[in-house]
């Protein structure tokens, strides 16, 4: 008989003890998985092309992107209660449903993982970085180094959410140094969204000119 002692974030009923987190399997069941997306850039794909016609003409500085959800409701919910609620327990569930999807495409595993850094104002007005505690439950289940002092986020930006994809792109250039070499071949990013791909692309960019081969990221979510 299965043991109930929590709730679920989304409906309130009781989730079974067998849940790594606090979201009942009806609920996860019922998130908007995706299914049919271009392997390098995430976007959904209504053909079983590989790679989207955007890609295939001019490339991003990514090699890949591994994404669990689509950024929708309750996703979006979700998130927003993580980073904006300070609600450190939906870290864990987003990291788990990442971890799961990992977990299922078997992908090739880097030799570090990233996560997308912020800057230090909005750390300290946050508390925390939503990137790194969603790594953390990942970084362990798949004994991966967690890198969170190679990259430094220089510019204080506005945040990417209030711009147009062109604003993105320029509010970005130049906010990332790497604090000391990496010497490693393949790295991971990893960020709770990826809306236009501005953030991870200019932080691939500067990996790649340090000399890393393979840059991958890994998102909750793809908007």
């Amino acid at each position: 008989m299965p043991f109930f002692n929590i709730i679920c974030v989304l409906c309130e009923e009781p989730v079974e003890h067998s849940q790594p987190f606090s979201l009942c399997k009806t609920c996860q069941s019922d998130l908007p998985f995706i299914q049919k997306h271009c392997k390098q850039c995430g976007l959904s794909l209504t053909t079983d092309a590989v790679l989207c016609g955007q890609c295939q003409q001019n490339a991003p500085p990514i090699d890949y992107l591994i994404a669990s959800l689509w950024y929708q409701h309750p996703v979006n919910y979700l998130i927003s209660q993580l980073k904006f609620q300070k609600n450190l327990i939906y870290a864990k569930i987003l990291g788990h449903l990442l971890l799961d999807t990992l977990q299922q495409k078997k992908p090739s595993l880097p030799e570090l993982i990233l996560p997308v850094p912020l800057h230090r104002n909005r750390l300290r007005h946050r508390g925390f970085n939503q990137a790194i505690e969603i790594a953390k439950p990942i970084a362990k289940a798949l004994n991966l180094r967690l890198d969170i002092k190679s990259i430094q986020r220089m510019k204080s930006t506005p945040a990417q959410s209030r711009l147009k994809a062109k604003q993105r792109r320029s509010n970005l250039k130049n906010s990332f140094s790497l604090k000391q070499p990496l010497n490693v071949e393949h790295i991971v990013l990893l960020d709770d969204v990826v809306t236009t791909g501005s953030t991870v692309y200019e932080l691939a960019r500067l990996l790649k000119k340090s000399g890393v081969k393979t840059v991958g990221v890994w998102t909750v979510s793809r908007a």
